[in-house]
């Protein structure tokens, strides 16, 4: 019975997106749709044979495909005409919708099958999928017309944000209301070290890991008078840094840098020289207009990176996302990553363990910041101009919902989180809001007499306008439901569940956390 309303979800969910889209949409959905549910089912079979497995797991795949195809006709045939388009050709309908039907059965049954290999060679078969499902989407987007793939890359670059915010809460527990400002930070040294005005102009491969660096450094520089404090006190020390940061870069518009020695010193022991100006009335940052063009990547053979071409794009943030996976999960089963562990559960006794707090608070913020120095630089290059306002306290909180949202302390839920919240914002609101516009135009606008009245139902049917209230109305389900995470970490989730586990007899105080001797306040 659990699988069959797996099943009748996610293929309401996937039919209910095609309305959205219509087209090839169909197609991609039961894809992934396919995968997705694949993966659910497997966990839910004891490992026995491949075809056994996925002869449990064929009706659920054909109750999900199933769904997804009615809905999909009922898009072409019903939706269509409300919405003022053409329905699309008997042919088309049909070769989409049973490629639909196939991919969803096929590739639910495959995935789920999986369970049937030993552990490793599981662990081996999905990653081959993954793999597959990521290197392919671009050319499956190019092939279908469906555009998606520029927006999927502003996804990934809060991927790379969540990566790097996760070591900071996370893993050391240390809550950063200001992470944004690194990602500020290593924009705008691209921005400056490699835009055409100024005179520096360097090579983006070089100016990356200048950026990651620099935002290290500013790590260290914000984690140094952090020290002494914790919890809300931390919280609003990072939320300054974050709200002073996007202040300095508007204002940097006349710079003026003196060498100390020649200017300051010497003159304080009389002795008179000439003073060496470095920078003098020197606009770095351009204010509100931000800085633009900045340089971008090139490689042989595919030449300078372009607007028009997400693909390359699209596979340069694909590399950043596994070497920042890479060095994440080193670094995560290192001495390091076990200290930054332990400062999170308990930082007293860590210290009387031999950690020593100071240093490993440091290196958390200047690693967590590096990787946002990574998605800066990427930004900078990739929209090939930055903006002051861009980097504001909602940007820090947007990236702390992707950690919370997808698990904390997992590396695989932060990339599910992120795909998640920035996907729906970046991609299905704004389709959303064109479903409503034509749908509003040709069913209930005609039937308004009142100019005023149909143009207020025109400007307020936009849920784009009501982008943070339904961000926030999704984050207070997800914790009244789900508190631990979409893919939380296993410790985290038996930390947050531990009440659930008790025995029935195990008294109230115990299954709340408290100790039998502990006073209630």
């Amino acid at each position: 019975m659990q699988n069959t309303k797996s099943g009748i979800t996610f293929g309401i969910i996937a039919g209910l997106l095609t309305f959205l889209f219509g087209g090839w949409s169909v197609a991609v959905f039961g894809l992934y749709m396919g995968i997705g549910l694949g993966l659910l089912l497997s966990g839910r079979f004891p490992r026995t044979s491949m075809t056994d497995v996925a002869r449990k797991a064929m009706p659920t795949a054909l109750t999900a495909g199933g769904i997804l195809v009615f809905l999909g006709l009922i898009q072409n045939y019903v939706i269509q005409p409300a919405l003022g388009k053409f329905v699309e050709r008997l042919d088309f309908v049909l070769v989409t919708n049973l490629l639909a039907f196939a991919l969803t059965v096929f590739f639910t049954t495959l995935t789920a099958s999986f369970r049937g290999l030993p552990e490793k060679q599981e662990r081996i078969a999905r990653l081959i999928l993954l793999a597959f499902v990521v290197l392919a989407f671009p050319f499956i987007d190019q092939f279908t017309a469906l555009r998606w793939t520029a927006q999927i890359i502003f996804a990934l670059i809060f991927v790379i944000l969540g990566l790097g915010l996760n070591i900071v809460v996370g893993y050391a527990g240390l809550l950063d209301l200001g992470y944004a400002a690194f990602f500020a930070i290593g924009a705008y040294t691209t921005g400056i070290l490699s835009s055409p005005v100024h005179s520096i102009e360097l090579n983006f491969w070089l100016v990356i890991w200048i950026a990651a660096a620099m935002a290290a450094v500013w790590g260290l520089l914000l984690g140094a008078p952090t020290l002494p404090l914790r919890g809300d006190y931390l919280a609003i020390v990072t939320l300054g840094f974050g709200e002073i940061v996007p202040v300095l870069f508007r204002n940097l518009i006349d710079v003026t840098i003196k060498e100390p020695l020649t200017c300051w010193i010497l003159p304080l022991f009389r002795i008179q020289t000439a003073c060496i100006t470095l920078v003098e009335h020197e606009d770095l940052t351009f204010g509100e207009k931000g800085i633009s063009p900045i340089g971008r990547p090139s490689l042989p053979f595919i030449g300078e990176f372009e607007s028009s071409n997400p693909v390359t794009w699209y596979f340069l943030i694909i590399g950043l996302i596994l070497l920042s996976i890479f060095l994440i999960n080193r670094m995560r089963e290192s001495r390091l990553g076990r200290a930054w562990m332990a400062i999170r559960e308990d930082e007293l006794a860590a210290a009387q363990m031999g950690i020593d707090p100071v240093k490993t608070k440091l290196a958390a913020f200047a690693m967590g910041a590096t990787f946002s120095g990574f998605a800066g630089a990427f930004y900078a290059a990739y929209i090939r101009g930055i903006f002051p306002s861009v980097f504001e306290f909602s940007a820090s909180i947007i990236i702390l919902s992707c950690v919370i949202l997808g698990g904390l302390g997992n590396v695989n839920g932060v990339i599910v989180g992120g795909l998640v919240l920035m996907s729906a914002d970046r991609l299905f609101l704004p389709a959303l809001k064109d479903f409503l516009t034509a749908l509003l135009s040709n069913t209930i606008l005609p039937s308004i007499s009142n100019p005023v009245v149909q143009q207020a139902v025109k400007d307020n049917a936009n849920p784009i306008l009501y982008r943070f209230l339904l961000f926030g109305l999704t984050l207070v389900i997800m914790m009244a439901v789900r508190p631990e995470g979409l893919l939380p970490s296993a410790q985290i989730r038996q930390e947050l569940h531990a009440a659930e586990e008790l025995p029935v007899d195990t008294p109230d105080k115990l299954k709340s956390g408290k100790k039998p001797n502990e006073a209630s306040i």
